[in-house]
């Protein structure tokens, strides 16, 4: 058994490291704030050294072909179109993105479960009748197909990612990927529409789902809508990180609604889909050397004697942006701080936290083991 003086004052100790948390929560806002802060100032011009260099540098042709007015009009778009993105680059709207990823990625769970259940349980006889009985030691051969495969493929590849498109969600249709490959029946996407915003309103109906990160059960109300930030350094963690995953889904929409723009445009002749774009964020695609903003994908199609054919498409991506912004990088570099400092706070919850709970067990075995009192006659 444990010293009884380590369980002095745990509780105490639990509820002074949450207030300390509580104080340093304030500071962890500011720093989140002045990072969006400064990404609003930054982005319109990056965005716009992306696409210059893909009119000039990879199309200089097609950009000089086309006509005054619809050069003019490109740029106008792509400009509304960071403009509205900027204008959600805020924390009360990263927030609000934050806890529809986390019911998005609650929903994907549940149907791989339920699909999972599906192919256990699925019959091959279609519930014909029972089956004869057979000799002791027979084999018996059913004609059921193996585990489609669905639940363990896309579980581990998609995790954070959008779902295979046999899915319920990818049959109600998803506007990132609505846009065909060719010019004149693009379609402009919004950067301020999600991919599964149009799936929000059968998402209130659902309970909702872990953090973003997947690390436990966390009500969304609790740790997303609450107003303020929580006095638990695991959940803050998970919070930091459910806004590192709404910043770059907001930056990956602004993404695919340039290049969308530059298609119509006729700067470009491809658009990748939104599930490609996910795929390389996540690093299960390589890609190629490119300039900051872009993304070089090489083409699964080489020629005989001629070079790899590739396509290079515009990918915002916060790295990229720290990398052309000092001042991102400064902000970037507080945040980290900040973090490793709720880490160190996690640690030390997590170890008051099994003292109490030890020193609780402790206490109950005594109790147990203790011979009851005999009373005197």
């Amino acid at each position: 058994m444990s010293d009884p003086s380590d369980s002095i004052d745990l509780p105490g100790q639990l509820q002074a490291l949450s207030r300390r948390l509580s104080q340093s929560n304030p500071e962890l806002y500011r720093h989140v704030a002045l990072y969006l802060q400064v990404l609003r100032q930054v982005l319109p011009q990056q965005v716009r050294q992306a696409c210059f260099h893909l009119a000039t540098q990879v199309h200089p042709l097609r950009y000089s072909e086309l006509p005054v007015e619809r050069r003019r009009l490109l740029h106008g778009q792509i400009q509304e179109l960071v403009g509205r993105c900027c204008s959600l680059l805020t924390v009360e709207q990263l927030v609000i993105l934050a806890a529809q990823i986390s019911r998005e990625r609650q929903r994907r769970d549940r149907h791989e479960r339920e699909q999972l259940l599906e192919e256990l349980t699925w019959e091959g006889d279609g519930g014909a009748g029972e089956p004869e009985p057979l000799p002791p030691g027979s084999v018996q051969i059913a004609f059921a197909p193996p585990l489609a495969g669905g639940s363990f493929l896309w579980g581990p590849l998609g995790r954070g990612e959008a779902p295979p498109p046999d899915r319920d969600e990818g049959r109600r249709g998803d506007p990132d990927d609505g846009p065909p490959q060719h010019r004149d029946g693009a379609q402009p996407e919004d950067p301020d529409e999600d991919p599964d915003e149009d799936s929000e309103a059968d998402s209130e109906d659902d309970a909702p789902d872990g953090t973003p990160g997947g690390s436990g059960p966390e009500p969304a109300d609790t740790l997303w809508q609450a107003g303020r930030l929580p006095d638990d350094p695991e959940r803050v963690l998970r919070w930091m990180d459910g806004m590192e995953l709404a910043l770059g889904r907001r930056l990956r929409n602004l993404s695919h609604a340039v290049n969308v723009e530059l298609l119509r445009g006729g700067v470009s002749r491809s658009l990748l889909p939104v599930s490609l774009l996910d795929a390389v964020l996540a690093g299960q695609l390589e890609t190629m050397a490119a300039p900051a903003n872009l993304m070089r994908l090489p083409l699964p199609f080489p020629g005989a004697r001629a070079p790899q054919a590739q396509t290079l498409a515009v990918l915002l991506r916060p790295t990229d942006l720290e990398l052309e912004e000092p001042r991102l990088r400064t902000c970037r570099r507080r945040l980290q701080q900040h973090r490793q400092e709720v880490r160190r706070m996690a640690q030390q919850f997590r170890r008051l936290q099994r003292r109490l709970r030890i020193h609780q067990a402790e206490q109950l075995w005594l109790q147990d083991i203790r011979p009851p009192s005999i009373p005197n006659d």
